[in-house]
């Protein structure tokens, strides 16, 4: 079970708001058809542009020849996302990976280069190497590569191009466009990079390595194994011919010019906010209008005590699913500040621009209540008194936030299978009392009830949010129906306990919302990229001993035998109840998601539990995949007897 000492990976300080982008790019999309994966060169030097929609921030490139040797490590990418220069040793094919942020997630994404030239990286060509290979992209980067020659990856982009026939004609891009080493300007949201903003492509493990690519100015699901014939198909909206995105780019550099001063804030941000602009706190009273939800968020920037202060900046956004339907274009899109110190904080999710007229404005809120849907991951590995490895549980789970507004009694979650059928997931009710969101509807046992009229239903607590997922095909079904479904879920409205008198909000009472990240299937939970102590932080955890009222400091450090995920935060505990505020907790600390080590300052207080080279501890970290789900790694020293659940006796 994901316990009580999951950190949550997304701050609540405001329910569905968040601040973002940096995008201060300019220039021209467009052209590059080829069916080679790579362009040849005089030079034996390699180039390309990384991106993911915007250009990915923070980023390092690695390259390795065919035959698994380093031929380039550590290769910074610029504001652009280009990396240049690049010399070339040994033989190809040359295996590259690229990894940064995406919004405030950190991210991998790869790609190959038969020799010199040009090769982007960016999640097409991620897929286009999955489905060349038939292995999931965090194999790629170990042994040798042969196998990526230039016949099965010219093979795979013509299954990628086949299926993204629709969305290649609405941006504008040839038929035959080589993702890997056609022309890309990122961030100019027009070309290939129109291309990025218009799909959201993810790699899994099902039975088979598998792409997701999902659409996000039209319909469907589209999903590819290699040597399989495509399952689904996207389709491109009627309307997104006209809707221009160059402007959403414009909007944010303008946005953070306004972060330059309270009084510039206050001058010039309300003008870049839409007539319906939306923004709430956890309340039942969101601010409405661009004149008060300017006011809003210049206060939390400036004068709140949780707001990070002026001189920060916007980074430029990635884009979400976007309603084409109105007169009034809309768009999701990523949120997240660039503060002083160069680390990047989000504040929320489900945040939208709206295109008004001819020009982008931030909408805030894209619906007119906070729902948000993600997915936590978390692994507790227990060692004995030898340091050797005694248990290890995994745990998987969906959190529902779902905004306790006034007159709201009841939600029903439900998600799509893979022929378009709806499947019910839960149903969430309001605790006595003022809660900030709703709780899951459940029986005596805890289990979910698909009846809201159940005699036998309750609430356990006011933040009841999470539901556990069952091990085995239980808790498979619901992974699998993202996978082949879609990554959306429908959250319906009601105004009376027993769910059935449809609360209508702005003319709807459903609402769609994106699931942050998909948990691995069971028979894959292994295979996931945990990280692994090092025998010396195993070696620290087992002999740690801190009397009450003392100091130190905690060396952790890791590896990955494969792939990565993004950890950047930790915590130590003395107790396996360790809450925010509890004695127990005694150390606290972020860090970059790039990092693999930590010191970890330790503080027990005066009445805090007196820590013995015996007693219990607990190291654990945090952190989110580039999907943005949240994963918890525990790591338990015990040296009394283990019982099966893992438990210290």
């Amino acid at each position: 079970m994901v316990n009580s000492v999951l950190k949550q990976s997304r701050q609540r300080l405001l329910m569905g708001v968040s601040f973002a982008g940096l995008g201060l790019l300019s220039a021209c999309g467009g052209g590059g058809s080829s069916d080679v994966a790579s362009v040849s060169s005089t030079s034996n030097s390699l180039s390309g542009t990384v991106a993911v929609g915007a250009p990915m921030a923070d980023a390092l490139v690695r390259i390795l020849d065919s035959d698994g040797n380093v031929v380039s490590s550590g290769v910074s990418v610029d504001a652009a996302g280009a990396f240049t220069g690049v010399t070339l040793t040994g033989t190809g094919p040359y295996r590259i990976e690229a990894c940064g942020h995406v919004g405030d997630n950190y991210r991998c994404v790869y790609s190959v280069a038969q020799g010199a030239g040009v090769a982007n990286v960016t999640p097409l060509t991620t897929a286009a190497v999955l489905l060349a290979t038939g292995d999931s992209p965090e194999d790629l980067m170990n042994g040798p590569g042969t196998s990526l020659d230039a016949s099965s990856i010219a093979a795979a982009q013509t299954t990628l191009r086949t299926g993204l026939a629709g969305i290649l004609a609405d941006a504008g891009v040839p038929s035959n466009f080589d993702f890997i080493s056609g022309d890309l300007a990122a961030g100019t949201r027009t070309g290939y990079d129109r291309v990025l903003d218009s799909v959201g492509v993810t790699t899994g493990e099902a039975n088979a390595p598998f792409v997701q690519i999902t659409p996000r100015l039209g319909t469907g699901n589209l999903y590819l194994e290699s040597g399989l014939a495509p399952q689904g198909t996207l389709t491109v909206d009627s309307q997104a011919a006209n809707v221009s995105l160059t402007g959403i780019e414009t909007l944010f550099q303008n946005m953070s010019l306004a972060m330059a001063s309270d009084t510039a804030c206050r001058a010039n941000l309300p003008g870049l906010l839409a007539s319906t602009a939306s923004m709430s706190f956890d309340g039942p009273n969101p601010a409405q209008g661009a004149a008060d939800v300017g006011t809003l968020m210049c206060d939390f920037i400036g004068t709140s005590d949780e707001g990070p202060g002026f001189g920060v900046s916007f980074v430029s956004p990635t884009l979400g699913r976007c309603d084409l339907s109105g007169a009034d274009p809309v768009c999701r899109v990523s949120f997240v500040l660039k503060l002083l110190d160069g680390s990047l904080q989000s504040i929320g999710e489900e945040m939208a621009v709206v295109r008004e007229g001819q020009t982008w404005k931030f909408k805030g809120d894209v619906n007119p209540i906070g729902i948000h849907a993600n997915a936590a991951l978390q692994r507790t590995q227990t060692f004995d008194s030898t340091g050797a490895l005694a248990y290890t549980e995994h745990s998987r789970a969906f959190q529902f936030d779902i905004q306790a507004i006034t007159g709201l009694q009841c939600a029903k979650v439900t998600q799509k299978d893979a022929n378009g059928a709806e499947v019910f997931l839960a149903y969430y009710k309001r605790y006595s009392g003022s809660p900030e969101r709703l709780s899951a509807w459940r029986d005596s046992s805890s289990n979910l009830l698909s009846d809201p009229t159940d005699a036998g239903g309750q609430l356990r607590s006011s933040d009841d949010t999470q539901i556990q997922l069952p091990s085995g095909t239980g808790g498979d079904a619901a992974i699998n129906n993202f996978y082949r479904g879609g990554r959306t879920v429908k959250v319906s409205l009601y105004t009376d306990a027993n769910c059935s008198s449809a609360m209508v909000l702005d003319g709807r009472s459903e609402f769609e919302v994106d699931m942050m990240g998909v948990p691995p299937l069971s028979d894959r939970i292994e295979n996931f990229p945990w990280p692994t102590l090092t025998d010396s932080t195993v070696s620290s955890l087992r002999t740690l001993a801190l009397a009450t009222g003392e100091s130190a400091t905690f060396n952790a450090s890791w590896t990955f035998n494969r792939g990565y995920t993004g950890l950047d935060s930790a915590v130590f505990c003395s107790h396996r109840e360790c809450g925010d505020q509890s004695n127990s907790r005694i150390g606290d600390i972020d860090f970059s998601a790039a990092a693999r080590s930590v010191s970890i300052p330790l503080a027990n207080p005066d009445n805090g539990i007196t820590v013995t080279t015996s007693g219990f501890k607990m190291l654990a970290l945090y952190g989110r995949t580039g999907e943005g789900m949240g994963v918890q790694n525990n790591f338990v020293y015990c040296s009394g007897t283990i019982d099966g659940q893992g438990q210290c006796q």
